[in-house]
């Protein structure tokens, strides 16, 4: 891949990893390194320990961590559509993925592109960009953690729900018990926190609608 080719995906892809994917032409001339998969809401991912790259196609996957001491999962990154999870490359992951809703997942053997993409000449910028989009992913969400109560569920529920002209559409799988994990707060935090937004008409029901409006 020439310079002219990479400038010319700068500007309308989201995350150049998946072009390079494609010019490569990997998914032909390797057929056994990669695979589609479908989850259902709350299923979890399961996967080898073999590195992967896990490219979120459509919905949203969380990223979780069993806590034993406190016999539950917390979440640490939530992944939505066009994002890359290196899982088990750099470092052995103790993480593990539930779906949000449908998801679609493309799951590659990590070894086998990062072998092959290492022949195209600008391979090293193009993983330092990736893996930076990755740390800013879990910062931004470490970010979040610093932030109030009332903050975090604000935060968490726009990223879960689709964005609107007059605020965010809130999906009935967004309850009280997903942003307790999401925000690590007690469900009785949350919905204390969700039942506040509703006295000050922050969110709102229309029709068959949950909407958060723009705060």
């Amino acid at each position: 891949m020439d310079f002219l080719t990479v400038h010319g995906l700068l500007p309308r892809e989201p995350n150049l990893l998946l072009p390079l994917l494609d010019l490569s032409n990997l998914t032909s001339s390797h057929s056994d390194f990669y695979h589609t998969q479908t989850l259902k809401n709350h299923q979890i991912l399961s996967l080898s320990n073999s590195g992967k790259l896990i490219h979120v196609v459509e919905g949203q996957l969380l990223q979780q961590i069993s806590n034993p001491r406190q016999n539950k999962q917390i979440i640490n990154a939530i992944w939505t559509e066009t994002d890359f999870i290196f899982h088990n490359v750099f470092q052995l992951d103790c993480y593990e993925y539930m779906a949000l809703g449908h998801v679609e997942l493309e799951i590659y053997d990590a070894e086998i592109v990062l072998k092959e993409l290492t022949k195209q000449p600008f391979f090293p910028d193009l993983l330092i960009d990736a893996l930076k989009r990755q740390e800013c992913q879990i910062y931004r969400y470490f970010h979040m953690l610093t932030k109030s109560v009332r903050e975090r569920v604000i935060d968490t529920i726009k990223l879960l729900s689709e964005e609107a002209e007059e605020g965010y559409y809130i999906p009935k799988k967004v309850n009280y018990f997903l942003l307790a994990k999401c925000c690590q707060i007690s469900p009785h935090t949350a919905k204390k926190a969700m039942h506040e937004l509703e006295l000050e008409n922050k969110i709102i029901y229309r029709k068959d609608k949950t909407i958060l409006l723009d705060v």
